[in-house]
């Protein structure tokens, strides 16, 4: 098969990339910058230089493909809705329309758990559950609207939408930051930790990828977890241990920290201040927010099962540090 993928260069990127070139696929990887050539290049894969939201610069080339993989976004959750609306929506509409036009057979978008992310807690929940009014971030509201015109398309490419959860692995930067508030004495557990959390390995996600090229039903949206939930305290320190660095236990209650979020997010919209407030709804979710997703149905229509147990990925972040 050969395929399209977009973010080739990213953290999840190019660890698709690797994994389709192991199955033995062609790709074209497409990333912004030419930084990333030589990586991408030298996985036997074609690279191509391009911006993912000018799909007018690159459509020519969806017409060489099989199936599109699109995995870039703008991974950042604070930032004017425009700017939101033109890299993950409109970006997103406007290649799968392009794919159509040139007859590719499959989209597959990987979108995220953060369009059902609000206020209540997401306990046991599967594909059917409503969107909230609004997601408590820009960036999970631009990945729904996504999800909403990806499905509205009135398109013959057949259509799949992966939801993953917090992905993790060696080189996600979410955790370099993570760890650097640990030894700034800035990060703290909320409610001491306790807040169930589900999380998805990159190789699970790259695996998930992988199995939507060639199954699932079009239209049809599916989540991607490790299968194995575990408290905020239990996850984070694990992953802190492995880079080598020990879990501190300052400590927040939930209260305390929701009401501190809401009004630093309210004088930061009120000012109109650019840059990401120290302290948001969508970080203090990410700790505190109760969530589990049943994954019956990619397991099902996909025969998916993880294939990195959480003791071999905290391995591999050993190995990384």
């Amino acid at each position: 098969m050969r395929i399209f993928l977009t973010g080739a260069s990213g953290f999840l990127g190019m660890r698709a990339l690797k994994y389709f070139r192991a199955e033995g696929h062609q790709v074209i990887g497409l990333a912004r910058g030419v930084a990333a050539r030589a990586a991408i290049e030298s996985t036997g894969a074609q690279f191509l230089q391009g911006d993912p939201a000018r799909v007018e610069d690159y459509a020519a080339k969806l017409a060489e493909c099989d199936a599109v993989v699109h995995a870039a976004a703008p991974v950042e959750f604070w930032g004017p809705w425009d700017y939101f609306e033109k890299s993950i929506v409109g970006a997103s509409r406007d290649l799968l329309m392009a794919a159509d036009q040139a007859g590719v057979k499959r989209f597959v978008y990987i979108s995220s758990e953060s369009v059902l992310q609000d206020k209540a807690p997401l306990l046991d929940i599967d594909e059917n559950a409503p969107y909230p009014t609004q997601p408590n971030s820009v960036y999970g509201r631009a990945k729904k609207a996504a999800e909403e015109a990806i499905r509205a398309a009135q398109v013959k490419t057949e259509r799949i939408i992966l939801r993953p959860t917090f992905i993790w692995g060696p080189g996600v930067k979410a955790l370099d930051t993570m760890i650097e508030k640990v030894k700034s004495g800035e990060f703290m557990w909320v409610d001491r930790g306790a807040t169930l959390m589900e999380m998805v390995h990159v190789d699970n996600v790259a695996h998930a990828m992988h199995l939507a090229l060639s199954r699932g039903r079009d239209g049809e949206i599916y989540y991607v977890t490790d299968d194995s939930p575990r408290s905020a305290r239990e996850f984070l320190s694990a992953l802190f241990a492995a880079r080598g660095v020990a879990a501190p236990e300052k400590n927040l209650p939930g209260g305390l920290a929701r009401a501190a979020a809401a009004i630093v997010e309210g004088v930061w919209k009120l000012f109109r201040i650019k840059r990401a407030p120290p302290l948001s709804r969508f970080e203090l979710a990410f700790v505190n927010q109760p969530r589990s997703y049943r994954i019956d149905k990619i397991k099902s229509e996909f025969g998916y099962r993880p294939i990195t147990s959480f003791e071999r990925g905290l391995s591999g972040l050993k190995a990384d540090a």
